[in-house]
């Protein structure tokens, strides 16, 4: 009977363990939609610590993408208020982590397009890097498509490219519609719409897509789309959809 009670309370030790580190998952992902729907930098940069914490204790391969997934994130945020000194802090960390799943072969396609992207930030803030990250950018979002074209992430990130890079160095705006447009679509026939700020993301810059070729209407049905997902998404509610009305 002991012996019966031992391993009944050690496999409920081992479910609530579980369900512990599904909790804590689950509070780091809402933590991180947070940071993304307020623009938060700090609220980025403690999303940043608290994964780095966990992929320490667990050393599993699943939390450092988690962590890399994060520092992406991160390094985005820094764009909306050009925070060279905050993505100088980040970005050999991210790289390094970006580079160890790489290595391990864990998410490969996805990492690749992660480092492609942080290729193209880099290039955001120092022009004169295009000359030797353009083409090494461009190299590893193609070999990310060729890995995994069934990644919302992949091909989000390969509609940035397409949309920021210009049209006499590969540059195609109608190339990154329609490459946005897949990922939404990959991210809603995948599940990866609720509480996904990468999904809103898309829908965001497919609208920013539209507009930059003059279809406004394609645009302002996009926005409210995404408001219509996240009613809290402020950067598409009251700047993005605003600014089309008041054209």
């Amino acid at each position: 009977t002991i012996h019966i009670k031992t391993i009944a309370l050690a496999i409920l030790i081992g479910f609530s363990s579980i369900s512990n580190e599904i909790k804590g998952q689950e509070m780091l992902d809402h933590l991180e939609y947070g940071a993304y729907l307020n623009n938060s930098k700090t609220l980025w940069q403690s999303v940043v610590e608290k994964r780095k914490s966990r992929y320490r204790e667990t050393a599993a391969l699943s939390d450092l993408y988690e962590l890399a997934a994060s520092q992406h994130g991160l390094l985005n945020a820094t764009m909306s208020e050009q925070d060279e000194a905050l993505f100088d802090e980040y970005i050999d960390e991210a790289k390094g982590s970006i580079e160890m799943l790489i290595d391990k072969d864990f998410k490969q396609a996805e990492a690749k397009a992660m480092l492609s992207s942080i290729y193209g930030l880099e290039m955001a803030y120092s022009s004169w890097k295009g000359m030797f990250l353009g083409g090494k950018s461009s190299k590893t979002i193609s070999n990310a498509l060729k890995l995994n074209n069934e990644s919302p992430l992949v091909w989000q990130v390969h509609a940035n490219a397409k949309l920021f890079t210009p049209k006499t160095f590969g540059g195609d705006k109608q190339e990154a519609i329609k490459s946005f447009k897949k990922s939404v679509k990959l991210y809603e026939a995948q599940g990866l719409t609720k509480n996904n700020w990468r999904y809103l993301d898309a829908l965001a810059w497919l609208g920013q897509a539209y507009q930059s070729v003059g279809e406004t209407d394609n645009a302002r049905e996009t926005f409210e789309k995404a408001v219509k997902a996240e009613p809290e998404f402020t950067w598409v509610k009251h700047a993005l959809l605003p600014a089309i009305a008041n054209k």
